[in-house]
């Protein structure tokens, strides 16, 4: 038995038991489409499912571990049995992911500013060119289409407004 995964078991399940309690008095349809009780009902209730899962999962005996019996040669004895790591782990700093959240930080106040296509391809280009370093046709095409085809998606098949930027006339806020 493992009691941390018991614990954390026990702390998705009833969270999310709360949660799909508090969600099942919203509806979970309105006017035939999904209502504010739709993604609560069904996100809660797969946490809820998870977290007995990983209780029932976690109360089950663990399976002894099985050792070799007889001479064991000094390498091994030393790592108990495991091959020994070829290269030390170092200190480690996820530089790339912290550079991906500064550059979704500085776009946050631009899309008032420039708009959102505008914002979402300087965004793409940062991350594309700099970060992941493609610098292919495929990563040019991905920084001018993936934006506008977002912003289409959202603002005409969606009818959600995004930002235009400053004179709120056209796709590129231009």
């Amino acid at each position: 038995m493992r009691r941390a995964d018991v614990a954390f078991g026990i702390v998705v399940a009833v969270v999310a038991a709360a949660v799909l309690v508090i969600a099942w008095q919203m509806p979970f349809y309105l006017n035939n489409v999904p209502g504010p009780g739709f993604l609560p009902r069904i996100v809660a209730g797969v946490l809820l499912l998870l977290g007995v899962i990983l209780i029932v999962q976690s109360l089950r005996p663990e399976i002894p571990e099985v050792r070799a019996v007889g001479l064991v040669n000094p390498i091994e004895a030393k790592t108990h049995g495991k091959p020994e790591p070829a290269v030390k782990a170092q200190d480690f700093f996820p530089k790339r992911t912290v550079a991906v959240f500064l550059g979704y930080v500085v776009s946050v106040p631009l899309f008032a500013v420039i708009g959102f296509v505008l914002t979402g391809m300087l965004l793409m280009a940062y991350i594309l060119l700099f970060i992941e370093k493609r610098r292919h046709y495929g990563a040019y095409i991905a920084i001018v289409a993936v934006p506008i085809v977002i912003y289409l998606l959202f603002a005409q098949v969606l009818s959600i407004e995004l930002p235009n930027g400053p004179f709120n006339t056209g796709i590129l806020g231009i």
